[in-house]
């Protein structure tokens, strides 16, 4: 395939479409621009519009292009712009899609491969051409053959076309942004590497790394190491369920990779490498180093799990760093190399290494991450500076970061024996609850054989919807579409109690899945992964999962029928504090509820006495505060208007619609409709609140809390985004407060020295301790949750006044009592009053 010699953009057009008749293909759109440009903009495949004016790049996501290109003074007219695929995209009837479902290209090899060599054809006969901006999946594996345009975006590969050297910058089409509106700006950060390239500014790092070290070269190294003032990055590779090895980087394009094996054997002897880990203890032990990590928690837990091995304190980890700059965006390495150094896409290579065989190269790859590390690291500081970030990021995340892995490391004691006791018999409720779902099944039907499989969403569906045409929203199986078919007056009462055995039997499957399946460690203690970035819509609340080996469960969300299998070591005892409607509290200073404030505090100065969630259920439904009950249900098991109030509180201040508020209380459509009107009359603040948030937001593009954590607006307004704006604040806020009583615990004069926090549920934390220090622990705790937070009104800040208010979250404390054995257990945790 040849292009005859061209002069003007009509010429190219001419070739190109007779190339693809004679290949017997439709040619839709050609080329546009100017065809002397130094930068081509390759798309995917026309749309409508395009193959309807037969230009390229001039709908939406044209428009959407060139008015990002246009701050870099680039329009249309001064770029050569073409797609890979000449031919409409064409509707899913006809069997040409050039994409599935899922946006993934599904031409035929042969007509993929005729684009791809058009494609190229086609650049090289472009003059000037330095530069290709590769919009999308497609149009990069065309040019460079690779297609994974999420790991690859922000790259730049350079090609060969025809002898000359052309570098190709990749990021998404601008189509996927529009739809993404997050991704702008990881769009802007792409298109600015074009206008450096343009500029030449753009500079690949070189890093050399020093790869299977003698004991001699190993031993120096971590020698020198100890004498730099600089910070030093370091990073482990696992293997097998071993680390392979460390690297160090002590500047940004030099690191050293101690690797502990080679090809099919040992790198040192059984002394050498003793000590030389013995070595590298002393290295991270070192309090006077500077460590910079990606995922930090992950390194420090493998290593001291692992090896023995145990890491000071972190100075700066590039994942928290991004976290606490860019909570909505993603922080792994791939990314964060790609908005802050020039280098390429390389995470694949961690993977490659085993199809090639060539192990050098993944320590090759663990030298790159050091480096890399190092490099986004600097520009991160500086970030953290310019947005006024630095105190926040050092003075508490990172401050935070070591008691986590302290409370991964000393884990929880399990009670194996209750355990398996506690398998044997969930699985025994659950085959009979499976046997319910089955016969209530065949009763609706009217089947006497009626299978049903209740984990298989397909068969309910099947059986919702086709056999028994019950009503939901769609045909969504899950559980809030389960209650919105259970709440339809169509629903009959067989069928209310069919959804009923389905929503039991799935809670008692993922309850046996996700907490019976899991396995503590060898030593008996079950462990988990704190993670200070787990929680999108929150940033500052904290997550948790499963070890990065594999073993422990996530430890916030264990079911009340399973905190027994948790017991503390003879002698001691659980301690535990609940922050006391922490996040409404919190609503009430933001948005300036002064009769929540008032009511906040005397319940607090009278605890036991008032109660703010009756004084909220007296103003809702016009009733005398003594006359409104104190219990969430009444004799009967109805909800109470203290209940219902209660869980208005917790809902509605987020935005949380009628539906939803039905859901959450059990309650029938019209009662709680009439909740949900009751509460705005009440408190007409929340809703006035909400619209202050939209207009700080509008005006500053950003949320800080009292405590400095920012979130930053990345996306346009939906009113999904709002939801998760309007709950940053008193989210994060609690988050960030409760997380701080770990530090502030355990760095108080008067701590017990045995005494540890172990556990934390989101708004409170569970501390493990001797008998004789219990008093001394939970006054403390107290004491720092207890501390005065000050928070300044949505409307003050909106109007430029600072006055903030003090507000002080009491601390209900807890004390587990001895069961009948004389253990101490999770579950025998009762609150003192």
């Amino acid at each position: 395939m040849m292009l005859a010699p061209v002069n003007n953009i009509a010429e190219m057009d001419r070739e190109l479409r007779t190339l693809a008749a004679a290949a017997g293909l439709d040619y839709d759109c050609g080329p546009g621009g100017r065809l002397d440009a130094a930068i081509a903009v390759v798309a995917e495949a026309p749309g409508e519009r395009e193959c309807h004016l037969k230009q390229p790049l001039i709908g939406g996501s044209g428009k959407y292009l060139w008015d990002r290109l246009r701050a870099d003074k680039i329009t249309r007219n001064d770029v050569y712009i073409t797609n890979v695929c000449k031919r409409k995209l064409v509707s899913a009837a006809d069997g040409h899609n050039i994409t599935d479902a899922q946006g993934k290209v599904t031409l035929g090899k042969q007509e993929r491969s005729f684009w791809h060599h058009l494609l190229r054809e086609e650049l090289s006969r472009l003059p000037s051409l330095q530069y290709v901006v590769a919009l999308g999946s497609f149009a990069l594996q065309a040019l460079v053959g690779y297609d994974a345009i999420s790991k690859a975006r922000g790259s730049v590969f350079p090609i060969d076309i025809n002898g000359r050297r052309i570098q190709v910058l990749a990021t998404y089409n601008p189509a996927h942004v529009i739809r993404e509106p997050r991704m702008e700006i990881v769009f802007r950060f792409d298109l600015d590497k074009l206008a450096r390239l343009r500029r030449g500014e753009f500079s690949v790092p070189s890093i050399s790394t020093l790869i299977n070290p003698s004991y001699a070269e190993a031993m120096d190294a971590i020698r020198w190491l100890h004498t730099t003032t600089e910070p030093i990055a370091y990073d482990i590779e696992t293997m097998a369920g071993e680390t392979a090895c460390v690297g160090f980087a002590a500047s940004n394009t030099e690191a050293v990779c101690i690797n502990f094996r080679s090809q099919g054997r040992n790198h040192y002897s059984l002394h050498e490498e003793r000590d030389i880990r013995l070595a590298i203890q002393g290295l991270l032990g070192n309090k006077e180093l500077r460590f910079v990590t990606q995922n930090g928690h992950y390194d420090a837990s493998w290593l001291w799990f692992k090896d023995r091995i145990r890491p000071h304190a972190h100075w700066f980890d590039t994942m928290l760093a991004h976290h606490t700059l860019f909570p909505s965006l993603p922080h792994d390495l791939g990314f964060i190399t790609a908005q802050y150094t020039d280098h390429p896409y390389y995470k694949d290579e961690g993977q490659l290494w085993k199809e090639q065989g060539d192990i050098d190269a993944f320590w090759d790859y663990n030298g790159k991450d050091c480096c890399i590390t190092r490099i986004a690291h600097e520009c991160m500081e500086r970030e953290l500076h310019e947005h006024k970030l630095h105190d926040f990021f050092h003075g508490h995340v990172m401050k935070l970061q070591p008691h986590l892995v302290d409370m991964t490391m000393n884990g929880v004691m399990a009670d194996g024996e209750r355990k398996d006791r506690l398998s044997e018999e969930l699985g025994r409720e659950l085959e009979e609850a499976r046997l319910l779902c089955q016969d209530k099944a065949r009763d609706c039907t009217g089947v006497s054989d009626y299978q049903l499989n209740p984990n298989s969403s397909h068969q309910l569906a099947k059986l919702f919807f086709d056999d028994l045409q019950l009503v939901g929203r769609g045909r969504s199986t899950d559980k809030e579409n389960r209650d919105r078919i259970s709440r339809h007056p169509r629903t009959s009462t067989g069928a209310r109690e069919l959804v009923a055995a389905v929503n039991d039997f799935k809670e008692r499957a993922k309850f046996v899945s996700t907490y019976i399946g899991a396995e503590p460690d060898d030593d008996g203690r079950w462990r988990t992964t704190w993670k200070q970035t787990g929680v999108s819509r929150a940033p500052g609340r904290l997550s948790s999962s499963q070890t990065a080996w594999g073993s422990g469960l996530n430890m916030q969300n264990i079911p009340e029928n399973a905190r027994d299998m948790f017991t503390a070591p003879c002698g001691w005892e659980f301690s535990y504090y609940d922050m006391a409607q922490a996040e409404a509290r919190i609503v009430g200073h933001l948005a300036g509820i002064a009769k929540w404030q008032h009511q906040f505090e005397q319940a607090r100065l009278n605890p036991g006495s008032f109660d703010s969630h009756c004084a909220l259920a007296g103003d809702m439904f016009k009733v005398a505060y003594e006359q409104v009950p104190r219990q969430d249900r009444d004799a009967s098991g109805k909800p109470t208007i203290r209940y219902v109030a209660k869980r208005c509180r917790h809902g509605l201040n987020y935005r949380m619609g009628m539906d939803k508020l039905t859901t959450v209380t059990g309650l029938p459509n019209v009662e709680a409709e009439q909740a949900y009107r009751l509460y705005h009359m009440a408190s007409p603040e929340v809703q006035l609140w909400w619209d202050d948030v939209l207009a700080l937001v509008r005006r500053d593009g950003a949320l800080n809390t009292c405590l400095g954590r920012r979130w930053l607006l990345l996306e346009k307004f939906d009113p999904l985004t709002l939801d998760g704006v309007i709950a940053f604040e008193p989210q994060s806020i609690n988050g960030d407060w409760t997380a701080s009583v770990i530090y502030k615990c355990h760095s108080d004069p008067e701590w017990p020295p045995t005494a540890r926090i172990v556990i934390n549920v989101h708004d409170a934390n569970i501390a493990l301790n001797r008998h004789e220090d219990g008093d001394a622990v939970r006054s403390i705790m107290r004491r720092h949750a207890e501390e005065p937070l000050w928070i300044n009104s949505i409307q003050n800040r909106l109007r430029g006044i600072h006055d903030p208010m003090p507000l002080i979250i009491p601390a209900e404390l807890g004390v587990s009592y001895p069961d009948e054995h004389g253990v101490h257990r999770w579950s025998g945790i009762e609150k003192l009053h």
